[in-house]
């Protein structure tokens, strides 16, 4: 029986091939394009190639993606794929984040990202907003006077890193250097024990969140935190009519691969052995788009 990778209950609900994988992530994790088949027939082909031209001034108005088959946990809210992603194929999405040839690529496959794409995770409105909220949700929530040890896991350059005391690093898949001041891990096996760790705008996009969050357990010291980010993308409203089946709509297979809310979020931290210090949902402006954003922290149980 499948298990809801966010959680590990088998309490799930299939609502249907309502996955809308984004052609750019079709493109790089499963080598696969949306295209017409050629005829054997070189009358018939003639033919397809005639039509060509009128379909392709229809584009946008038949447009035709893949889709997969999407699963809601009854127990937490969480919204999966059905059959999961596995690591290797995600990673090819990675390696070359944000840089000039992602960009080039992504926006041959969806030319609406040239829009956004100089500004995603670069744009001095969501910096500032990002941080702004972390720091105050941070400060409101962790102890005073203490030094820390921070890692930012998944954390691009650093530039997202909280304005607390004590030493930071990160650790990114993608070749990006640090900003100043945070020391870049190069490999998992390099990590060493933290007192905090920072899982911002990651957990959406990996294949098994709750392992990951085990995983980082055992890097945090006992009495530490986790600190978690997601974007809430459909409404706790929206959640429920899926789950009545009295709403169906499309959900975007792009970066982010899983869907969250606070119910979501709660119960990863619990399954994974923390917790819940504090939790809270709020609007941000990015400058590049507004969302919902999901804060949440949690402690390690000290287990002697």
């Amino acid at each position: 029986m499948s298990e809801c990778r966010n959680c590990g209950k088998s309490e799930l609900e299939d609502i249907g091939p309502v996955g809308k994988v984004a052609p750019f992530f079709l493109k790089r994790v499963l080598g696969a394009e949306i295209l017409p088949a050629r005829s054997l027939s070189p009358l018939k082909q003639a033919i397809r190639d005639l039509a060509a031209l009128p379909t392709s001034l229809l584009s946008r108005l038949l447009t035709q993606y893949a889709f997969v088959e999407m699963q809601l946990c009854l127990h937490c809210s969480f919204i999966q794929t059905k059959i999961p992603f596995r690591d290797d194929d995600i990673m090819r999405l990675y390696l070359d984040y944000r840089s000039s040839s992602y960009n080039r690529e992504r926006i041959h496959y969806e030319p609406s990202y040239a829009a956004i794409a100089a500004a995603v995770g670069q744009d001095e409105v969501e910096i500032r907003s990002r941080t702004t909220a972390l720091n105050a949700f941070l400060r409101r929530n962790l102890p005073t006077g203490e030094s820390f040890t921070i890692l930012d896991y998944g954390g691009s350059d650093g530039r997202f890193m909280p304005d607390l005391p004590g030493s930071k690093s990160v650790y990114e898949v993608s070749n990006i250097d640090p900003v100043p001041g945070v020391a870049r891990i190069n490999s998992e096996a390099e990590l060493g024990t933290y007192s905090i760790i920072l899982l911002a705008h990651v957990i959406e996009h990996v294949p098994e969140p709750l392992k990951l969050v085990r995983k980082l357990s055992s890097h945090i010291k006992p009495g530490g935190y986790l600190y978690l980010e997601t974007p809430q993308e459909i409404s706790d409203r929206d959640r429920d009519g899926l789950q009545r089946g009295s709403l169906r709509f499309d959900i975007g297979i792009h970066e982010h691969i899983n869907s969250y809310c606070m119910k979501a979020v709660t119960c990863l931290f619990e399954s994974a052995g923390f917790v819940v210090v504090a939790i809270e949902d709020s609007p941000v402006d990015v400058g590049w788009a507004k969302a919902v954003h999901l804060r949440a922290l949690g402690c390690k149980q000290d287990v002697r």
